[in-house]
């Protein structure tokens, strides 16, 4: 239990991590397609606390989504095959 417990969090931990990534990855692009006259700092910081709050909900289903994968592949596997008798 304690295994699948670490497995779990791992999972959720990377998940999220990649999930901040690609926020700030996407707010950089963000940053270099808006045109400065018309970004004030008040909309910079709402916009890279909206991409990362959108990154830590795509951890999110990534997270889940890993989990239904982990659950779903016993559908899978095949049944263990008995070794030949005589």
């Amino acid at each position: 239990m304690k295994n699948r417990f670490v497995g779990l969090l791992v999972l959720l931990i990377g998940s999220e991590v990649l999930g901040i990534v690609f926020g700030n990855i996407f707010f950089r692009l963000f940053n270099h397609t808006v045109p400065p006259a018309v970004l004030t700092s008040f909309n910079k910081g709402t916009a890279h606390a909206a991409f990362l709050v959108y990154g830590l909900g795509t951890g999110f289903i990534v997270f889940l989504w890993g989990v239904v994968a982990i659950a779903g592949s016993k559908l899978f596997r095949g049944k263990p095959q008995e070794p030949p008798r005589g």
